[in-house]
């Protein structure tokens, strides 16, 4: 698997991020595999029906299986500087959802429940049989959600990358101006993933229908700490203040899922911090991973440390 990443030329606030994206490709696709009968799939496609075939790339070996959904735009090479160290420590995954990387073109309209689904059925037919530890970076979030909101008895851990909440359209988007809303409608069109505005914002109904309590799951939440500039569409600070107001209001609400959750922000790192705090991200994988073997609790401490540990950009 090529692991070169297409990254934005400066690293962009949560919405912008949510807009682009949509030029990154890679080679000629690997031949499909057909489904794992004994041994799992490590590396390759796999066809999951209804025309689709999708990639997915695991390396390491233990349980849990660590699975990694990427942000909207992105595909599974996003993971690049965390996939290999969570290998060292049990197995990890990484896949493209339809419509990115190696994975076959997407249906349109192609809702994020459809999304959730699919990994589901991709890690059936790659014989990768779990229980998993869903992590999930921003709208990837959403998708690991709704995973696990169908395969509760599968999940034994979650890590959430500064990820969407349940009400961002309501509390996030409706504080944008018409001009940015207008923006994000025409990139969202243009993105190879076959999501319209209207099957997004649906998706976020899905997800709040679906949300209720993880239990003692473990679960971190990760937040970004350093602020990009607001779209520029947002001219005022009082503006500014209450769109940043209210993504770390979602963030804490995040951490309310389960009762044995640990909430980090990150001073050092915007949005993509699985590029930009990757240690970080490592570790809360790694301390889930170990609560989840362990049955116990999400060592807090051993997080902390990690905060304001960032790559120099």
């Amino acid at each position: 698997m090529n692991l070169e990443r297409c990254r934005p030329a400066r690293l962009m606030s949560a919405l912008a991020t949510m807009l682009m994206l949509a030029a990154c490709s890679r080679t000629t696709p690997p031949p499909v595999s057909p489904a794992a009968e004994s041994a799992p799939i490590m590396d390759g496609r796999v066809d999951i029906g209804d025309d689709l075939s999708l990639h997915i790339h695991c390396i390491g070996e233990g349980v849990p299986t660590v699975v990694l959904d990427s942000g909207l735009g992105l595909d599974g090479s996003a993971w690049a500087d965390v996939q290999p160290e969570v290998g060292r420590f049990t197995r990890v995954c990484a896949y493209d959802r339809a419509g990115r990387g190696y994975s076959s073109a997407a249906p349109k309209p192609h809702s994020n429940r459809q999304m959730a689904h699919e990994l589901g059925v991709l890690l059936d037919r790659a014989g990768q049989r779990g229980p998993y530890v869903l992590v999930g970076h921003s709208m990837g979030g959403m998708n690991v959600r709704l995973f696990a909101s169908e395969h509760a008895d599968r999940v034994a851990g979650m890590v959430l990358v500064d990820a969407v909440g349940d009400e961002q359209p309501s509390r996030y988007w409706a504080l944008m101006p018409d001009a940015a809303m207008a923006e994000m409608r025409d990139m969202l069109d243009k993105l190879p993933e076959g999501l319209d505005f209207d099957t997004f914002v649906a998706g976020f109904a899905d997800m709040r229908a679906a949300s209720r309590s993880m239990g003692d799951v473990p679960l971190v939440v990760l937040t970004h700490g350093r602020e990009d500039p607001p779209p520029p569409q947002v001219s005022s600070a009082e503006q500014t203040m209450k769109i940043r107001v209210a993504w770390q209001e979602m963030q804490t609400d995040l951490a309310k899922l389960s009762t044995n959750a640990v909430h980090v922000t990150a001073p050092k790192s915007g949005h993509n911090m699985q590029w930009e705090a990757p240690r970080l991200v490592v570790g809360a994988i790694h301390q889930v991973v170990i609560a989840a073997r362990g049955h116990g609790r999400v060592n807090s401490a051993a997080l902390l440390p990690l905060a304001n540990d960032a790559v120099a950009k």
